[in-house]
């Protein structure tokens, strides 16, 4: 999905490293008519908008290493960017969180590398290296000139074929350490941290994959020995479980040389199954009220609806950009510039295997009622469900979905794993085994009709169906002076 919840509900990166990549203009086929802001009014639908594509070519090892390649020479540049198919969704019982700890452990060292992971590609000039866990995958990338590609794609199939030779039990414990301190301050110890793990636990039972929050447990964590870890590793991180995008100044026939170089050799194993768990939504409505250290309230509806990629999921996605995707929406124009009762206000899809999430936010004023704002919140998408949209706010939904599309594709890759065109090729390729699907989402977005919208809403965002986490400030405000 093009919106990805950025919230503390979404993925884990490891080394929490912020680069930039150079905007990579002219990607064929894409244009768009539309000259007006996101905000803008409008009368109509979105000017049109050519069909873009993200060319590539796809190949595969003989030991089941899939690789995607865009060739785009208009900087000298390549995105290199792993995917792992592993995270909750496939985790074993009482493993949890080991797939985000294995992100930590891939940056410890492997046989030929050894720890100089950081030195070598920062002499070699990259950024946006990063790695991240979602409830699906673990990414790993980094965006390099293109005359140290090798140089990256020879680190990557060490880590792949070689980390167990330098993995050391006091590497284990100080990346058990560095998790359990991770949750803690993402969790335990962060604002309305606990309020989101209630609202997990509300939506996903325990024994379910998604069940707690993608860093896992730090009794689980906390738990493992080094040989669970190598049992894990041995399981998952092989090439016949992983993905490798390029995407840059690399052509086709180069990255096939490279990566049978770098890869081929390393033994296959076979794939991990495929999760096949129906996930319905709630069954009758579930509400809790959490009491935080902080000052403000806070009201956070959650529902399940279908897995990414279904035929409801972009008008799921509009749904959640009229609610809350600017300033000129129903929940920012209602409850902060006319009733003046919420400080900020938010709607997202987390669109994943086993199930997608659609949550919508709004932090209370100081002195407003968290319960007087849930009922506020929950009449304003109520009555999105009853009338739909206008003309208006569909269109300018439709322009932001598909601005904010554009701006992702002139990224070779955007961070995080799954954004900028690398990250594009990756995310369609797990979901849906197409690479190519770009084409067809930005069709689908632009099919959705307001009758489209009252129906996801009125069906997926039901009342009866909806997790409610309300956020009791137990902080006691300053005193004005």
């Amino acid at each position: 999905m093009l919106a990805k919840a950025t919230m503390v509900f979404a993925q884990y990166g490891s080394r929490f490293r912020a680069s930039l990549v150079p905007l990579a203009l002219g990607i064929a086929g894409l244009s768009t008519a539309a000259a007006q802001t996101p905000d803008s009014p409008t009368s109509g639908t979105p000017g049109s908008i050519a069909p873009p594509s993200i060319p590539f070519e796809r190949f595969e090892l003989d030991n089941g290493l899939e690789v995607i390649v865009h060739h785009d020479p208009a900087l000298p540049l390549v995105a290199v960017n792993v995917w792992y198919h592993v995270g909750p969704a496939r985790e074993p019982p009482r493993r949890s969180g080991f797939a985000h700890l294995f992100e930590h452990l891939m940056f410890t060292g492997s046989r030929h590398v050894g720890d100089r992971f950081d030195e070598l590609l920062e002499a070699a000039g990259a950024t946006n290296v990063n790695g991240t866990t979602s409830w699906d995958r673990t990414a790993y990338f980094a965006t390099v000139p293109r005359e140290h590609l090798e140089r990256v794609l020879w680190i990557e199939s060490d880590r792949m074929g070689f980390l167990l030779d330098e993995l050391a039990a006091k590497d284990l414990r100080i990346q058990q350490g560095v998790v359990a301190n991770e949750r803690r301050q993402t969790y335990e110890n962060s604002p309305y941290g606990p309020s989101t793990l209630a609202l997990y636990d509300t939506l996903f039972p325990t024994g379910h994959p998604y069940h707690g929050a993608i860093i896992g447990s730090i009794r689980d964590v906390e738990a493992a020995t080094l040989d669970d870890v190598r049992r894990f590793y041995e399981q998952f991180y092989a090439p016949s479980n992983a993905t490798l995008a390029l995407a840059g100044d690399v052509t086709p026939a180069e990255a096939r040389r490279l990566v049978s170089r770098y890869f081929e050799t390393l033994p296959s194993r076979p794939p991990p199954p495929r999760p096949a768990r129906a996930t319905p939504p709630l069954a009758h409505p579930q509400r809790h009220l959490v009491k935080e250290d902080v000052e403000l309230g806070r009201v956070a509806f959650g529902w399940l609806a279908p897995p990414a990629y279904g035929a409801d999921d972009a008008p799921l996605e509009i749904a959640a950009t009229i609610l809350a995707g600017g300033r000129a929406t129903r929940l920012y124009q209602s409850l902060i510039t006319e009733q003046s009762v919420a400080t900020e206000v938010g709607a997202y899809l987390d669109a994943n295997e086993l199930a997608s999430i659609v949550y919508v936010i709004a932090t209370a004023k100081r002195d407003v009622a968290v319960g007087d704002l849930e009922q506020r919140l929950a009449n304003l998408i109520r009555d999105l469900g009853r009338t739909g949209p206008t003309t208006e706010e569909l269109g300018r939904a439709k322009r932001r979905v598909l601005l904010e599309l554009c701006t992702d594709l002139q990224l070779l890759d955007g961070g995080g794993g799954e954004s900028g065109r690398a990250g594009l090729l990756q995310r369609y390729n797990h979901y849906l085994g197409d690479p190519g699907f770009l084409a067809r989402y930005v069709a689908r977005v632009e099919a959705v009709s307001a009758e489209d919208v009252e129906r996801v809403v009125a069906k997926y965002l039901d009342p009866n169906r909806r997790a409610t986490v309300l956020t009791i400030p137990s902080r006691t405000p300053p005193k004005a002076p």
